[in-house]
C-alpha cells in the first residue's frame, strides 16, 4: 500500500504527517506500506524545518534515519499512491513558534492514528 501527504511546501505539515503515519506502521511491522510526502509548492530538496524536527521529537515521535528532502507534487503522483492525504487543512505553523507546531504535531498525531486505524487495520 502506498499512502502520500500532501500540503503546500512539503516542509512541515506533510513530513510530520508522513513520520508519525511511518512510526505508527514500524511499530507493528509493516514493511507492506510505503509512505512519502509531497507538496503542491515545494522547493525541491528543500529539508523539514528545525522546528517541525523539534515537534515531533517533543510529541515523541522518532525521526527517520534518511533526512527528509522536500518533492514537488504532480499529476502522475494520482496514479502511483493507493491514498492521498490533504494535510491542508491543518493550520500552517511555517513562520510561527514551536509551541503552533507543536500543537499541529499533536492534532496531526491525533488524526494520522484515526486514518491509520481506518485504512490498515482493516487489511
Amino acid at each position: 500500500m502506498k499512502i502520500l501527504f500532501v500540503c503546500e511546501g512539503n516542509i512541515c505539515r506533510s513530513p510530520m504527517a508522513e513520520v508519525i503515519f511511518l512510526n505508527l506502521a514500524k511499530k507493528e511491522n509493516r514493511t507492506d506500506i510505503t509512505v512519502k510526502s509531497a507538496g503542491t509548492w515545494a522547493y525541491q530538496g528543500a529539508p523539514m524545518t528545525e522546528l517541525s524536527r523539534q515537534a515531533l521529537v517533543d510529541c515523541g515521535e522518532e525521526l527517520p534515519e534518511t533526512p527528509h528532502a522536500a518533492t514537488q507534487f504532480s499529476n502522475q503522483m494520482n496514479n502511483e499512491y493507493d491514498h492521498m492525504i490533504d494535510c491542508r487543512g491543518f493550520p500552517d505553523p511555517y513562520g510561527h513558534n514551536l509551541d503552533a507546531y507543536i500543537e499541529v504535531c499533536k492534532w496531526l498525531q491525533v488524526e494520522v492514528k484515526k486514518l491509520y486505524n481506518q485504512i490498515c487495520k482493516t487489511l
